[in-house]
């Protein structure tokens, strides 16, 4: 599994002061795996008066219905249209790889997280079950331990809003380097104008997960479009998904 050649060495864990947005989101995502194997759920971490609320029943509606599309959403992989020998690089992987059968594409699935608990049950999980895999490397998304071009398609799903601006080009930027001319993308950002959006945040604040900067679309597009060329934009759900193509 992780044997690829070409891949260097998991990125060291970082140590930056405890308000860095990194360092924020990687504790937050290595207690839930904590949790889980507690059998302590998101719910249990919320507020009396906010899970009983109306507004959480409206986001749990609308989470139930249209929901965020996942890498599975049978218009990613549309779009993504992965092929045999086609390498696969899913950003901010987490517990893709467990909970959505991307290992069951016909592309190599390679995954990245700054989570080293989500990358070692991943790790597992794929050796458990035989399941064949470029790889799952502990990295962030602006800094990803692979060669120019070395991808033919991607996704980053619910994984840039965490960070501000500079951040969110930095990795847009390292993500084109490492895929092929044209290679297709798909990576999403919350979708300000929904009316559950700001509950959302809300919901994410109290699982250890805050929003330091909400861009609004027009600010993540002009981003998108320094290295990319954007195919279609999708603003019907709560999280708006963008499918492009690298520029380099």
């Amino acid at each position: 599994m992780d044997s690829v050649p070409k891949a260097k060495n998991d990125a060291k864990k970082k140590t930056d002061k405890k308000g860095d947005p990194l360092e924020i989101i990687r504790r937050a995502y290595d207690k839930a795996v904590e949790n889980f194997n507690k059998g302590i759920g998101d719910e249990d971490l919320l507020p009396d008066e906010f899970r009983v609320s109306e507004r959480y029943r409206r986001l749990q509606e609308v989470l139930m219905t249209s929901g965020c599309r996942g890498s599975e959403d049978p218009k990613i992989r549309g779009y993504l249209d992965p092929k045999p020998g086609m390498r696969f690089l899913d950003v901010g992987s987490g517990a893709n790889l467990i909970v959505r059968d991307l290992g069951k594409w016909p592309s190599t699935y390679f995954g990245i997280d700054i989570s080293p608990k989500l990358v070692d049950a991943s790790r597992e999980f794929a050796k458990r079950n035989n399941i064949k895999i470029g790889g799952v490397y502990i990295a962030d998304a602006a800094k990803i331990p692979f060669e120019d071009g070395y991808f033919d398609i991607c996704a980053a799903i619910g994984v840039l809003e965490y960070y501000d601006i500079p951040y969110i080009r930095r990795a847009l930027k390292e993500i084109s380097r490492v895929l092929k001319p044209r290679a297709k993308i798909v990576v999403d950002m919350p979708n300000l104008n929904h009316p559950e959006i700001m509950t959302m945040v809300e919901f994410e604040g109290y699982l250890g997960r805050p929003r330091h900067h909400l861009p609004t679309n027009d600010e993540f597009e002009a981003e998108l479009k320094r290295s990319y060329f954007i195919d279609e934009i999708d603003h019907s759900r709560i999280m708006t998904s963008y499918f492009a193509r690298s520029g380099r």
